[in-house]
């Protein structure tokens, strides 16, 4: 019993640290600051807008 306890704390314990990295994947782009990511994000989408075009 003690064993499918622990199991499950394990799995979720890995699975609120995959939703917690997913999530801060996509918060480079929220602030009005100029970082060298941000930019090279922005060029790359507006490629992209212009390739749809």
């Amino acid at each position: 019993m003690s064993t499918l306890i622990i199991g499950s704390l394990i799995i979720w314990a890995v699975f609120m640290s995959l939703r917690y990295y997913i999530k801060q994947r996509g918060s480079c782009g929220d602030c009005g600051c100029s970082c060298p990511v941000k930019d090279e994000m922005q060029k790359a989408a507006r490629q992209r807008l212009k390739e749809t075009r």
